[in-house]
């Protein structure tokens, strides 16, 4: 950010300060467009377009999704029960992490929250530590299936409700876990948990809320 003129006007300072109003869409082209650098080098309009678009499309399918998948298997996890487990565990630990972030105006309801998270947060530690195990049945894989899409959604729509920038917070999110693997590999601590190479930083989302 630019920092302030002292002597500039109270409208030119909060001007300076106010956030970046563009899409993420609008952010990516400009970007692109301004490292291509290829206004000022006279390139053809055509071929700027096409490189726009082909660095649009690759980060376009880049998706969350398919960013977490690449980050997993990177660490080794691979589909199967245990690893599902253990992933669920952490899917519970993080929901409970939303649930105190919560707050009621009712005393009483206020208590069931606090239940709530506490006894999940202890079962999803067991999932996470492997002394507890959970599956997916058969029958109830679309069900299954059909809870964490709308989970995906709903999540969204809680972050568009309350004001938030999530795809800006995603990026973060996932940028901040790629940064853990050193030369595209995890680092493993004893015990076979993913630790953090030195010089990690947690990602910074104060921008995004």
């Amino acid at each position: 950010m630019t920092k302030p003129d002292p002597y500039a006007s109270e409208a030119e300072t909060l001007s300076l300060l106010q956030h970046d109003k563009r899409s993420m869409a609008e952010i990516t082209v400009d970007r692109m467009v301004d490292e291509l650098g290829a206004w000022e080098q006279g390139a053809e309009p055509f071929v700027v377009a096409r490189q726009i678009a082909v660095a649009l499309l690759e980060e376009v399918q880049a998706s969350n999704y398919k960013r977490t998948e690449g980050w997993l298997k990177a660490c080794g996890k691979e589909p199967d029960t245990e690893n599902l487990s253990v992933q669920i565990g952490c899917h519970l630990e993080e929901f409970c992490e939303f649930l105190g972030a919560l707050r009621s105006d009712s005393e009483g309801y206020g208590k069931l929250l606090e239940r709530t998270r506490t006894d999940l947060e202890w079962f999803a530690g067991k999932l996470k530590r492997r002394e507890q195990f959970v599956y997916i049945p058969v029958h109830l894989r679309i069900d299954a299936l059909d809870a964490l899409c709308d989970t995906e959604v709903t999540g969204n729509g809680v972050a568009y409700l309350a004001g938030m920038n999530k795809p800006g917070a995603d990026r973060a999110v996932l940028d901040s876990n790629d940064a853990k693997l050193v030369d595209g590999k995890p680092v493993i601590l004893e015990g076979g948990k993913i630790g953090k190479p030195e010089g990690w930083k947690a990602p910074d989302i104060r921008g995004f809320v």
